[in-house]
């Protein structure tokens, strides 16, 4: 009993980490009062997701399931309500598995949504095609092998008789690992070049490659979970524990970036100093010698003659560029601070 009590305990301290790190996104984004985009309803089914998975398993580790060897089953005295309990543990068994895997693949969503905008302009929309449709592929295979492992179909509740190692979901898990670890590496590779590509210091350029290849964590607990199966040939505690772990780093890693991205900016905001507004170092605004104190200033080629007022208020609304953009862009590092208190003249 004290096992599953640590397995519960693991289970949702890890769950509510990831839940923490997902709302922690949601609640910056409505604090900066940006309009939800794709990436954050892919954000809010994965919490859905991960929380009803939880309840699920909560279940299944209390009751049991029929994933033990023959031998402790000829053991075992088999009541009614044994034997319904463990039927019931195994089906939501299932159901855990297909909760995880939307969850996982909704995360890989996530993470793409910000490499898409990342990548946004620089000619790479095949490439982005070409990765949204194999998460799309390696998630309806990993989807659709969590229900065809056994056969008949109901083995993979029965009790008694033995059913076999198939209600285990081995070959389930092989595929499952397989199909993550190989997206996760075609996720960390495909911002690489553009990162090592920015004319930032190193330092810089460092703490952002970090950030990208964090992904490697969730690689390997994959591979650890993946390599215990192997070695214990069935689903056991150890294994249900890197589960939960990897449910953690796979939130940490899909959100990091633009939590990074709206802190990084909202600390430069704070550093401005007061009667400045603060704008990106990709938008520059120099006081033109006309009487009438416009400004006239070029961003991104697009030449700008407003009075101050607009030019902040055109920075707040133009294209909405993403936090990770503004990141990438210059927000890290660099500010340009507009005095507006002296110009008030008109």
């Amino acid at each position: 009993m004290e096992e599953k009590e640590s397995e519960l305990i693991i289970l949702w301290v890890l769950t509510g980490g990831a839940v923490a790190i997902m709302l922690l996104r949601l609640g910056l984004k409505r604090y900066r009062q940006n309009g939800l985009e794709l990436g954050e309803y892919f954000t809010i089914m994965s919490i859905i997701s991960i929380l009803l998975r939880g309840a699920v398993i909560h279940v299944a580790l209390v009751w049991g399931t029929n994933s033990i060897s023959k031998a402790a089953l000829e053991k075992i005295t088999l009541t009614p309500e044994y034997i319904y309990r463990h039927e019931i543990g195994s089906k939501l068994t299932m159901v855990n598995r297909a909760f995880y895997t939307v969850y996982t693949w909704l995360q890989k969503c996530v993470v793409m949504c910000v490499l898409q905008r990342l990548l946004r302009g620089l000619k790479s929309d095949k490439i982005v095609k070409f990765y949204w449709a194999t998460l799309a592929v390696t998630f309806i295979v990993a989807f659709i092998v969590t229900f065809t492992e056994c056969r008949p179909f109901g083995r993979y509740w029965q009790v008694t008789p033995y059913p076999g190692t198939c209600s285990k979901g081995i070959i389930q898990l092989e595929v499952f690992s397989s199909l993550s670890m190989a997206t996760d590496v075609m996720l960390i590779a495909l911002p690489l070049p553009q990162v090592i590509k920015l004319k930032r210091p190193l330092l810089e350029r460092l703490r952002l490659l970090a950030l990208f290849t964090v992904g490697l964590a969730i690689v390997a607990v994959s591979l650890t979970r993946l390599l215990l199966n192997v070695v214990l040939f069935q689903r056991s505690g150890p294994s249900h524990t890197i589960a939960n772990i990897e449910i953690f780093f796979a939130a940490f890693v899909a959100n990091a970036p633009t939590i990074y991205g709206m802190l990084s900016i909202k600390a430069q905001q704070r550093s401005t100093p007061r009667g400045h507004s603060y704008l990106p170092d990709s938008w520059s605004a120099s006081k033109s010698a006309r009487a009438d104190g416009n400004y006239t200033g070029r961003s991104r080629g697009i030449e700008l003659n407003r009075r101050p007022s607009a030019i902040i208020q055109g920075h707040a609304t133009r294209g909405q560029d993403s936090d990770e953009e503004m990141m990438i862009e210059g927000g890290i590092t660099k500010t340009t601070h507009v005095s507006v208190s002296s110009d008030n003249n008109d």
